[in-house]
């Protein structure tokens, strides 16, 4: 009848028929069972009980099954009661929150240990979520606490129901203990007990950790078919329904009781991913790769580059296990990233947006450039080899994967250019070099240096009063990563010797007057360039805006030229002339491909260095002739002393004159 299969669905606890009938058929089983098993114990034997070990054999296997059956009904009633504990989490966690009395307290501080005094709280929860309550104090006296509860203090405010339970991540630990044979229905029976309180306070405490701090604590279990010396991580567990909670109560309770549990059993709580603790995500994998390589980053603007692509991979592709990595992966970022911004990060129309929603405004902005694309998986390729070596993932599909840009058809040893005798001209032609008009050290000398040694800028820009030394008679410059120095590559350490044009110029004395003057005290810092502020990407973020500046105002645009031309200037005049390449390798501190000559054979001598060096002439005796010496500012003059004594320092260029020069030397000397 109607109402009859009405009352079934209500007394089950479901809105539907077919679960309903389900769950009669299942109790319908239980209850048979149990009743033929009391059916078979004779009334002589109920109206006198013997002891079991005094009962037969069937009569032993009888009064098994029957306390068997309890416990199967007991476990049914307390897995259920502890799912609707599961569906109120939102409404506990407001009622602890929002109750002062409740406030210091958490879930593991009420007595949940039986079936009724879990319905009981339920049931006082939902009182306390009445929006017409007034005062909560009657019903949180009512509440089964654990020994000694404190003093409480009542306000209350209502909470919602959860849909479904979570489980981010569950650690199985396989630690198996020994089981314990079960011989009589009183040990099936203490063991059952102690299963289920077991049970209640695990998802009780997962419950309660998820509640506190919205995250689901680790659950340690165990697995019986993974290898024995092996952890496995669950990864999202999910629990929608009542019936997923008492599968995952039951798994719960067998690995309580120590009996065997295989990936099937694991399977049955929303199908988890079963991994190896050998295996991490792909953000476990950055954390590491970048925990022991970011040292030889010394540039920050490096270190936060090279996160935000790590962050770039995991948006576009997922935090998967670099197990599951794949071509299909690596090819479908570098789709998705030629579609995107560059600096999206830093944007503010791109600020807290996804990426589909990037995508709907396409058309509104200008994709990352190919070269940045490649970049990025230059830099992805780095990590990924490093984790192909440790078998973090498969393969590095990275490696051979670059975007091709039709549009820029330029061999790499054109993608920068050298200084012509015309660009060269303009440079030092100009007035600040003719009528000495430099106000700033760094501006006059690097290019003169960068010129004549092909020294990178950085490599110039944190030179140290030290490094520039005689060596066996000769001025060398000494590049070195001592200190805050960095270098590029391993082989960017060496000697190079000082151009004669250099000292002509007065480059050595203008350092030796530095060196007096940190001597005595009046320029507090040894840096060779004192008035270069450090920036974001080190000594030469500063200079390197100053010079491109310094080309656009006289009028040398063209791309592909920097001060890094210089030391192009430096490699092709050395090539034209038809010089020894691998002399060249070692001024300009490349690596020397020649297996004899690099492995095998050591580095020149410094005076066949400094002969060879000698002979590179890339301006004329007219232009070296035309450029002034470089003054030094009137306060850097050593103590006890006069100006008269010391020909460079200038008699009208002050430090206080000029507002950014005083900045930079803020700190850096003593002004009398």
């Amino acid at each position: 009848m109607p109402s009859a299969k009405k009352e079934v669905k209500i007394s089950l606890k479901t809105k539907e028929k077919s679960r309903a009938l389900v769950l009669a058929r299942q109790h319908k089983v239980k209850f048979d069972a149990l009743f033929e098993a009391l059916r078979e114990i004779s009334p002589m034997d109920r109206g006198q009980p013997l002891s079991f070990d005094e009962l037969s054999f069937k009569q032993q296997q009888s009064a098994m099954l029957q306390q068997r059956a309890v416990e199967t009904i007991q476990d049914q009633q307390y897995t259920q009661q502890l799912f609707f504990l599961f569906e109120r989490k939102d409404r506990i966690k407001n009622t602890f929150n929002n109750i002062e009395a409740l406030q210091n307290y958490s879930l593991t501080d009420i007595d949940l240990s039986t079936i009724d005094k879990i319905n009981h709280f339920i049931a006082i929860v939902d009182l306390l979520s009445d929006e017409t309550l007034s005062d909560p104090a009657p019903y949180i006296e009512q509440i089964h606490w654990k020994p000694a509860p404190k003093e409480m203090n009542y306000h209350t405010r209502t909470g919602g129901i959860a849909k479904e339970i979570k489980f981010n991540r569950m650690v199985i630990k396989r630690n198996k203990q020994p089981e314990k044979q079960i011989t009589n229905p009183t040990q099936l029976k203490r063991q059952s007990t102690i299963a289920r309180k077991n049970v209640g306070k695990t998802l009780v405490g997962l419950l309660n950790s998820e509640i506190n701090t919205g995250e689901t604590a680790a659950l340690r279990t165990q697995a019986d078919d993974i290898h024995h010396s092996e952890d496995v991580i669950l990864e999202g567990v999910t629990l929608d329904n009542e019936q997923d909670v008492i599968n995952f109560a039951k798994l719960c309770s067998l690995l309580e009781k120590g009996d065997s549990v295989s990936l099937a059993d694991l399977n049955q709580v929303s199908r988890p991913v079963v991994v190896s603790k050998h295996m991490h995500k792909m953000s476990e994998i950055f954390k590491k790769f970048y925990k022991e390589r970011s040292s030889e980053w010394k540039s920050e603007k490096t270190k936060t580059t090279n996160l935000s692509i790590y962050d770039s991979f995991i948006e576009i592709t997922g935090d998967i296990f670099g197990t599951e990595l794949n071509y299909e992966h690596c090819r479908d970022y570098i789709e998705v990233l030629q579609k995107l911004p560059a600096n999206r990060n830093k944007l503010k129309q791109f600020k807290d947006k996804t990426i589909n929603e990037i995508f709907d405004m396409e058309g509104s902005f200008k994709p990352m450039s190919k070269q940045n694309v490649n970049k990025y998986v230059r830099r992805l390729s780095e990590a990924f080899g490093w984790a192909k070596q440790r078998k973090f993932i498969p393969d590095n599909d990275f490696k051979e994967m670059r975007v091709k840009d039709k549009n820029e058809k330029v061999r790499a040893q054109d993608q920068r250019q050298r200084f012509n005798d015309k660009d060269l001209n303009s440079i030092f032609n100009s007035d600040d070099y003719i009528k000495a008009k430099h106000n700033r050290a760094f501006k006059h000398w690097l290019p003169l240096l960068g010129l004549y040694s092909g020294a990178r800028l950085e490599e110039l820009c944190q030179l140290r009063l030290e490094d520039v030394r005689r060596e066996g008679g000769i001025w060398v410059i000494d590049i070195n990563d001592k200190e805050d120095k960095r270098l590029k590559t391993p082989n960017s350490k060496r000697l190079v010797p000082i151009h004669k044009t250099l000292i002509k110029l007065g480059f050595i004395k203008y350092v030796e007057h530095l060196k007096l003057c940190f001597k005595d005290g009046v320029l507090l810092t040894n840096h060779v360039f004192p008035d270069i502020t450090k920036g974001r990407d080190g000594y030469g973020h500063n200079p390197t805006k100053r010079f491109d500046a310094y080309l656009a105002n006289i009028n040398i645009r063209e791309k592909g030229k920097s001060f890094h031309s210089f030391r192009h200037t430096f490699a092709d005049e050395r090539k034209q002339q038809r010089k020894n390449p691998v002399m060249t390798a070692e001024l300009i501190g490349h690596k020397v491909d020649s297996e004899t000559q690099g492995r095998y054979g050591k580095d020149y001598a410094i005076s066949t260095k400094k002969k060879e060096l000698d002979e590179y002439e890339p301006l004329s005796s007219k232009q070296i002739k035309n450029i002034s010496p470089f003054l030094i500012w009137a306060e850097l003059c050593p103590q006890n002393t006069t100006r008269a004594s010391f020909p460079l320092v200038s008699k009208n260029k002050f430090i206080n004159k000029s507002k950014l020069l005083k900045e930079a030397l803020k700190n850096k000397i003593f002004i009398k």
